[in-house]
């Protein structure tokens, strides 16, 4: 079963830009299921099948990316054919619980794998975790994972795959641009209440963040050092993920009342925002296969009723929006500056 969510345009939008957004004023959020299953293969990967093939709550709903889904899994599946030792049987009768996928990143763990952890949190005492062993040496995944209080985590050995006798396997949400705003607030609150009434986490209050993709390895802002000058003069703090930890940025951005960054996995962290502060997200405004500014965060903003703005900018090198580097009219810059801390 699937409802309609609908989403009004960005604070700031301009009436020549209205045609960007307007195709995309509400989506459709699906009624997401937890399926136990018997006799599953789990590649390392995270991706599950049976004897029917590929399972539909394993993956994203892309039809276009289908072929990339069944060729993920085929090659763990026939790498065991051939090599019996890859493959690892939990043939006992514990109940494993599957969350991850193979899109390894901030925004897909924090923004999807966490909230399929979410929707069996009360039967964690019955469930055994299943991770790839690697997911151990990722601050953001042990981070994360930590005010659960899992008891017990079974860690996958390098490029094994598991034969599993009984699977709970939470559902994907089959589009990315899609949220559960009953369940973004409820998981924002539970980590924000983790590391500031229980861990007690030391962190220094922000409340005005820049959000620099100036470690990053792609997707860089070219002239960056022009608008520091802007954002320091409005007294935003430039900040770097990077340097802290993820309880220390669950920490920082629940104080967070202005936040400006550029598309890309630096602004998950609006999740802890609280209601009624604002985003500032720089899109580019030229694309490959996509024809308008990714609603990503637009989505999530509105769904947790943060005031959302944006500012489209020019893109410099590769000429793609996955990794072409940004060029931002400094100009554009301080009046969207102006409208969002002038909001009244």
């Amino acid at each position: 079963m699937k409802k309609t969510i609908s989403v009004p345009f960005p604070l700031n939008l301009s009436d020549q830009n209205k045609f960007m957004y307007e195709p995309y004023l509400s989506y459709e959020l699906a009624s997401l299921k937890v399926k136990k299953l018997k006799n599953i293969f789990v590649a390392f990967s995270g991706f599950c099948m049976n004897n029917n093939g590929l399972i539909t709550e394993c993956h994203h709903n892309y039809p276009a990316q289908h072929n990339y889904y069944l060729n993920e899994v085929s090659q763990y599946y026939y790498d065991v054919q051939d090599h019996p030792e890859n493959l690892i049987t939990l043939d006992n009768d514990i109940i494993y619980l599957a969350i991850h996928h193979p899109w390894f990143n901030y925004y897909h763990w924090i923004c999807e794998s966490i909230f399929r952890l979410w929707m069996v949190h009360r039967q964690l005492d019955k469930l055994v975790l299943i991770l790839p062993e690697y997911y151990k040496n990722a601050d953001f995944i042990m981070g994360s994972l930590e005010p659960f209080k899992i008891k017990n985590i079974y860690y996958i050995p390098n490029r094994k795959s598991l034969m599993v006798k009984t699977l709970c396997l939470p559902q994907i949400k089959p589009i990315c641009d899609s949220y559960n705003a009953k369940q973004l607030k409820q998981v924002s609150s539970f980590y924000r209440n983790y590391v500031l009434f229980e861990k007690k986490v030391s962190f220094e209050k922000m409340d005005r963040l820049y959000v620099s993709r100036e470690l990053a390895s792609r997707r860089k802002v070219i002239n960056e050092d022009e608008i520091l000058i802007i954002l320091k003069k409005y007294g935003f703090t430039i900040f770097h993920p990077e340097n802290h930890t993820f309880l220390e940025q669950v920490a920082i951005f629940a104080h967070v009342k202005y936040l400006v960054g550029t598309h890309g996995s630096g602004l998950t962290n609006v999740l802890f925002m609280r209601e009624n502060t604002s985003l500032l997200e720089l899109h580019k405004n030229k694309t490959n296969e996509l024809d308008h500014p990714s609603p990503l965060f637009w989505y999530m903003a509105e769904a947790l009723q943060i005031n959302y703005y944006h500012q489209l900018c020019e893109t410099y090198g590769k000429e793609d929006y996955f990794d072409g580097d940004y060029l931002i009219d400094a100009g554009e810059l301080e009046k969207n500056l102006n409208e969002m801390l002038n909001r009244i």
